[in-house]
């Protein structure tokens, strides 16, 4: 047998083309369009294995390079039929059409008018002479490429359908490809089996378009035992002819010494090729199933993200942004439960060029289904469905306007806390059954955080509440009125914000304020309401508030930031405060900021041993004592607050 590179590409070819043509002749519902598309992989399997029967020396030469170079004509035919069969179109030059093809066909096998003669020479390489009639085949052939083409173009442009689409895509590239490449067999570079090699380029992108695309609707588990088969088979034989070329090499050995090599080499080489054969199929899956790789890599960030996050709005947002981005979809909305008046709220929504969706009220046909049934509905459900004739006009057409093509409840222990609503595909294609189900175990895991959030919500509603409470009470009993506390914690906050803070440091300075004077809880009334001036002995009680509160506060896991602030609160930019005589940025922000909203406050109110100052004069006071008592640039975002901004 002649072995080489021509030999070699044409035996893959050849093994290709058969897969696929397999995985279709096997695929259901068989259909005509199948059946051409059957006939076209016929013909380049008859030119891969003329090819490699003319090249191997095994047969005589003529006969089938003959057959190898009437089977591009016979590929041409096939492709036209199916293009023909595929557009729905009658042409009267159809008859003309095949009686050149198979004429054609008949010339090339049974006559030398086309190929003279054809042979291996020395070297194995393969010579051969055209006949006089080879431009008069090949113009009329181009003719017929140029007559498909263009049919599919247009029929590419006219179709809406992603799908077919695709088909058409694929089919164009397998007629371009072959037949460019077997333009180089009247140059002199014939020699070589370019024309083959683009045959296993084409074989690629069929297979390729048929596994990734699925144009023949062919089940996931045939495309996957197909692609793996193949990959398998490849390193498999790889394996092979590891063993064998080291087995010619030392092929001097015979008897034990030959086993004991086979078993040295097979071992080494299952040691190679096993993970390469495993890193190959993970490969082809993200090549092939790509968004179901993706979707379980989203499934596993979300898992590690989701968790950690306790806000309602940030956590839908982010899962929506997830999903849409991993299954490429146009738009979608996420739906929360309010759990006091039923309604189902908006609160994560992305898709700019839709029409946003409304809430649902708790007794929205779809909300009710839903929250009844616990699984996926989809838009041919709901047309479908005598149940969802109930749906009001302007309720279809803000859920037509949104393209709603899905929707998953999000439900734990039994109740449905939410909806994920999702528009169309930005490829067309419908939500495949494996989309459902990794959909489904992701709205699981959705509706969990939801409730973790929303009971975190609570707890925080509840704490928030019970501090104002208690910063209140502290408030009444020092006989202020009972928004003292509230006013300077949402000036402090204002103020943290003017000056950059983060909405970390703004929630802390908030709380700082809120609280600030939260250790006079221990200070004898008898000093803390005294109408006279205090003396130094009650001053000295006084002074200790601050570090009161702070220890009050510390042991609070969400307060522990705010001990400083309450500590520091009563120090001066001079260092001639208390408790600790601080001076400067050894201050706290946040206690600098707390002291001037503090300080503006007990100037305009009304205490027991003085009269409040006016708003001008109090601000007076904040600027004649800046860079003393106050820092001057908290004094200067503090007066910029817009109760303040009236007064010069």
């Amino acid at each position: 047998m002649n072995f080489n590179i021509s030999t070699l590409i044409s035996g893959l070819a050849t093994l290709i083309f058969l897969a696929i043509f397999l995985v279709v002749f096997f695929s259901k519902p068989r259909t005509h369009l199948n059946e051409l598309f059957l006939i076209y992989l016929g013909t380049m399997i008859f030119w891969s294995i003329s090819a490699f029967l003319a090249s191997s020396g095994l047969v005589p030469v003529l006969p089938w390079f003959r057959a190898m170079a009437a089977s591009p004509m016979a590929m041409l035919l096939s492709l036209y039929l199916f293009v023909q069969y595929l557009f729905g179109i009658r042409s009267k030059w159809k008859p003309l059409f095949l009686l050149y093809g198979f004429g054609s066909i008949l010339m090339n096998l049974f006559s030398n008018l086309v190929i003279k003669s054809a042979y291996l020479d020395k070297t194995g390489s393969l010579v051969y002479e055209f006949g006089v009639l080879l431009p008069i085949i090949a113009l009329p052939g181009s003719l017929l490429v140029v007559y498909s083409l263009s049919q599919l173009i247009n029929g590419y442009k006219n179709s809406k359908d992603a799908n077919h689409r695709n088909r058409i895509r694929y089919l164009a590239f397998g007629i371009i490809i072959p037949l460019l490449a077997s333009t180089i067999n009247f140059t002199k570079y014939g020699k070589y089996p370019i024309d083959i090699a683009a045959n296993v380029i084409t074989a690629i992108l069929i297979a390729y378009a048929i596994l990734r695309h699925q144009l023949l609707d062919i089940k996931l588990v045939v495309r996957v035992g197909l692609i793996y088969s193949i990959t398998t088979a490849f390193f498999g034989a790889v394996y092979f002819l590891g063993i064998s070329l080291v087995l010619r090499i030392f092929h001097l050995l015979a008897g034990k010494e030959v086993f004991i090599i086979s078993i040295i080499v097979g071992t080494l080489v299952s040691f190679v090729f096993a993970p390469l054969n495993s890193q190959a199929q993970q490969w082809i899956d993200r090549l092939f199933y790509r968004e179901k790789y993706n979707a379980s890599l989203m499934l596993q960030r979300l898992s590690q993200t989701t968790t950690s996050l306790m806000d309602l709005d940030h956590i839908s947002g982010l899962i929506l942004e997830e999903v849409l981005t991993t299954w490429h979809i146009h738009n979608g909305a996420v739906l929360i439960k309010n759990n006091e008046t039923g309604e189902f709220r908006v609160i994560a929504q992305h898709g700019k060029d839709k029409e946003p969706i409304w809430n649902f009220p708790s007794d929205h046909p779809i909300a009710t289904w839903l929250a009844k049934n616990q699984k996926t509905l989809t838009k041919n459900d709901i047309d479908m469905m005598p149940v969802f004739k109930s749906l009001w006009s302007n309720e279809k057409e803000v859920l037509e306007k949104f393209q709603a093509t899905i929707f998953i409840p999000l439900c734990t222990k039994g109740t449905m806390v939410g909806i994920l609503i999702l528009g169309e595909k930005k490829s067309s294609q419908p939500y495949e059954r494996d989309d459902l189900v990794i959909l489904s175990a992701l709205s699981n895991q959705t509706a969990i955080a939801v409730e973790n959030a929303r009971l975190y919500e609570e707890l925080q509603a509840a704490f928030v509440e019970t501090t104002v409470a208690l910063a209140n009470a502290i408030d009444i009993r020092d006989n202020y009125t009972n928004v003292h506390s509230q006013q300077i914690a949402d000036w402090a906050a204002s103020t943290a914000q003017l000056l950059g803070c983060s909405s970390v440091e703004v929630d802390d300075i908030y709380w700082g304020g809120l609280l600030h004077d939260i250790g006079k809880i221990g200070i004898p009334d008898a000093i803390l309401n005294k109408a006279a001036r205090l003396d130094s002995s009650e001053w000295e009680v006084i002074y200790k508030h601050p570090n009161l509160g702070a220890d009050l506060i510390s042991p609070i896991k969400k307060l522990v930031n705010v001990a400083p602030i309450i500590r520091s609160s009563h120090e001066r930019f001079d260092g001639g405060g208390y408790p600790l005589g601080l001076r400067g940025e050894e201050i706290p922000l946040g206690a600098r900021i707390v002291s001037v909203a503090d300080s503006y406050s007990a100037m305009i109110d009304k205490r027991p041993y003085k009269d409040p100052l006016t708003e001008e004069k109090a601000i007076q006071e904040l600027i004649d004592n800046s860079g003393i008592m106050y820092d001057p640039q908290v004094v200067e975002a503090f007066l910029k607050l817009s109760p303040f901004k009236k007064n010069p």
